[in-house]
């Protein structure tokens, strides 16, 4: 995607921060070479474990062409009195890991959260450049300059050693005599687990169905957040949904839809994939 001088580039096979696929390596070294960009941010899955992927970009083969500027880790500080999230080995070195520690929404917090989100900011050493609380995604873009902090370190390196499982599902329409490509993720991380779907555009969903589907998927009380983006017949539908807020609207036309599940259980895959399927009200 393309919007006024910045370019969005997705990785493919859903987790960032497993640099041995080399899926980051081509992405990044193919925006290098054709954008030449002043600036490349990094957005890696929230299950994703830092460490590996800060090792690629300050690594021999990177140093000379990337300066890493701070770490930025955003957080929800309503989660704080959750042992779930608290006692999670990728939630705490990405805490570890930060420069910059953020709590998002803070329209949504109470005295209690945001007492508990500084007093969890001044626990950690060497202390963090900048601590902040911000509502709707207004981060500060000074803080983007800020230097890395070289010394910090994790308590839970080998905690990303897991792995994912990849489906790929192709099938043949013979009324339009062409393949509408399915694409299904499924990974593990941390007792975490995530499903996504990244479908052909030529394939529309019913809005209603989708946001029922993604309802009713809170009826399990381990499902932690969905997300993504649907091609409906109203349009591009944006999903962002967990257990505090569910939010949709309506966007421009996509070039895909893509959608991820994450649950702190184990989910039923097969099941969960049928249903989305039956969202779809059929292809273009």
């Amino acid at each position: 995607l393309k919007s006024e001088g910045v370019e969005i580039k997705q990785i493919p096979g859903g987790c960032l921060c497993c640099v041995g696929s080399q899926s980051l390596n081509v992405g990044l070294n193919q925006l290098i070479r054709t954008i030449k960009p002043q600036r490349i941010i990094i957005e890696p899955t929230g299950l994703g474990h830092p460490a590996k992927l800060i090792a690629a970009l300050t690594g021999e083969f990177y140093q000379s062409v990337l300066d890493v500027k701070a770490v930025i880790n955003l957080l929800d500080a309503r989660n704080l009195a959750n042992e779930k999230y608290t006692r999670n080995e990728s939630f705490i070195d990405q805490s570890n890991l930060a420069d910059v520690l953020v709590a998002s929404k803070l329209d949504q917090y109470s005295e209690t959260d945001k007492n508990a989100f500084y007093d969890y900011a001044s626990s950690f050493h060497p202390e963090k450049i900048k601590v902040a609380m911000v509502e709707q995604g207004r981060l500060q873009l000074n803080w983007l300059d800020l230097k890395r902090n070289e010394d910090r370190t994790v308590q839970f390196p080998n905690s990303h050693s897991h792995s994912h499982h990849l489906n790929e599902h192709s099938e043949t329409l013979q009324e339009h005599n062409q393949h509408d490509g399915w694409l299904l993720i499924e990974g593990h991380a941390n007792g975490f687990t995530s499903i996504g779907w990244k479908v052909s555009s030529q394939r529309v969903f019913n809005k209603e169905k989708t946001l029922s589907f993604v309802h009713a998927l809170f009826s399990d009380s381990n499902v932690e957040r969905v997300k993504g983006i649907v091609k409906t017949e109203q349009g591009g539908l944006s999903i962002n949904f967990s257990r505090h807020e569910r939010n949709h609207e309506l966007l421009e036309s996509l070039t895909h839809s893509a959608l991820e599940v994450i649950s702190s259980s184990v989910l039923n895959v097969d099941t969960l994939d049928k249903e989305f399927r039956y969202c779809s009200s059929g292809v273009i």
